[in-house]
């Protein structure tokens, strides 16, 4: 369940114990309120109980190929979540701004805090090698090729180019990530 829905089923729920609590008040014998109010703090009690916070996404929630796109340098195909960690050492100490990552059924995701899991010693040492990376992934939306194809226009700079016309046109009749890797040659 989304967690719109599940907003909604606390609010449905809130609003049974609210008519519940008004029953009780109206009811005229004292054991009957007092039973009535019972069940009310046992409804509230299994809602604090029952509502935990959603566990955070990990590159095994999502559905592969992956294609990851850097503000500058264009997007990079992933196949699977072993590929996934691990990223080219430019593309990791250039990006100023977290990339988007957009998988196999349009979610498009935001790689919060990108990092190398080595040292600045180690990435001097090996400028142009690739490297084990850590990020948070922050969902942006859920199956939007509109957003996926806005993306992929903005950030690949053969789509950019004057010469990227064609193309561009492709992405636009797209409507699967399979089709639009085909595009643009990932």
């Amino acid at each position: 369940m989304d967690c719109q829905g599940e907003c909604q089923a606390v609010i449905d729920r809130r609003s049974r114990q609210h008519r519940l609590l008004q029953i009780s008040q109206d009811l005229p014998d004292v054991s009957a309120r007092r039973h009535a109010f019972s069940l009310f703090l046992l409804i509230h009690i299994a809602l604090l109980v029952g509502c935990k916070a959603p566990s955070p996404l990990t590159i095994n929630d999502l559905n592969y190929p992956v294609l990851v796109l850097f503000e500058q340098s264009g997007g990079v195909r992933h196949d699977d979540a072993r590929d996934l960690s691990v990223m080219s050492v430019q593309r990791v100490m250039a990006s100023n701004s977290p990339p988007f990552l957009i998988d196999s059924h349009l979610d498009i995701y935001r790689l919060d805090k990108l990092g190398s899991e080595h040292s600045g010693l180690w990435l001097m040492a090996n400028p142009n090698g690739q490297t084990e990376v850590h990020f948070d992934l922050q969902r942006v939306s859920l199956a939007d090729v509109a957003k996926a194809r806005q993306l992929i226009l903005a950030r690949d700079p053969t789509l950019r180019s004057q010469d990227g016309a064609p193309l561009r046109e492709k992405v636009e009749q797209a409507r699967t990530l399979k089709a639009m890797l085909e595009v643009i040659g990932k």
